[in-house]
């Protein structure tokens, strides 16, 4: 971190305490706005591959693959993937970590009772 003179972009409180203001160049993970921002990214990318979002939860998305539904549910940043045949599970996976788990990977769990 750098050391310098901040005093331009610092400001005084009600209680003459010193503010420092900044400009994120990206969201800051955990807040309201990141979790915004990854749900555009998200949902833009699923509806790119043809699901559909439910007009009731936006949170969850939809698509007929091969004759039978996959459902995608969205908490926070963890996703929730049925579908009757693991492969198309697993393809989904895949194309989810090429266009997102390039930093870190995506991890999966698979089972009827799952905990994190």
């Amino acid at each position: 971190m750098q050391t310098g003179d901040h005093s331009k972009n610092t400001q005084q409180n009600k209680n003459e305490k010193p503010i420092l203001y900044v400009k994120l160049k990206k969201a800051l993970y955990g807040t309201l706005q990141a979790a915004l921002i990854f749900w555009r990214l998200l949902s833009d990318t699923l509806m790119e591959w043809g699901f559909v979002l439910n007009i009731y939860h936006k949170c969850v998305a939809n698509k007929l693959i091969n004759g039978k539904q996959c459902t995608i549910i969205l908490h926070v940043d963890d996703l929730k993937i049925s579908h009757v045949d693991k492969k198309v599970v697993n393809d989904i996976i895949m194309r989810l970590g090429n266009k997102f788990g390039k930093e870190d990977p995506l991890t999966a769990t698979r089972g009827k009772i799952l905990e994190y």
